[in-house]
């Protein structure tokens, strides 16, 4: 039994070694895309995700809905996120460059990146059906 256990722990012993030696972390968390290369990315799909962070954030005329600027530092890119705490038709928008609109009820929303090495400014819309929007943020800057 205890000649199995020693096999057993020398073997993983090796594949550690060897996993960190042909895969070291530093390439484990590379960024998909930097600046204008994330430009109409999707973050769900990146590891821009993996470190963003909500570099500003604004409510909505009503109080509870919640647009949230977020940055990864590791891509330099951000995006705009739109919360509410129940379902309903939500809108994440870059100003001037692109608004997600929900096609359905959504507890959150949000819209592709945008090249982060300037100012983006983000938006968040709240409505009773998809395009009639009657609640907003103001503009999360940053």
């Amino acid at each position: 039994m205890k000649k199995n256990l020693l096999r057993l722990t020398t073997l993983l012993d090796i594949l550690s070694v060897l996993t960190f030696t042909f895969f070291p972390t530093s390439m484990a968390f590379a960024a998909t895309c930097t600046g204008s290369g994330c430009n109409w990315m999707d973050p769900y799909g990146t590891t821009c995700w993996n470190d963003a962070y909500n570099a500003v954030v604004h409510y909505g005329s009503d109080g509870t809905m919640v647009n949230r600027n977020k940055y990864s530092p590791s891509c330099v890119a951000n995006w705009s996120r739109t919360e509410y705490p129940s379902y309903t038709w939500l809108a994440a928008k870059t100003v001037g460059v692109y608004t997600y609109d929900g096609d359905q009820t959504y507890m959150w929303v949000w819209n592709n990146m945008w090249d982060g090495t300037g100012t983006v400014c983000t938006r968040g819309y709240k409505g009773s059906s998809q395009g009639n929007y009657n609640v907003s943020s103001s503009s999360a800057c940053a």
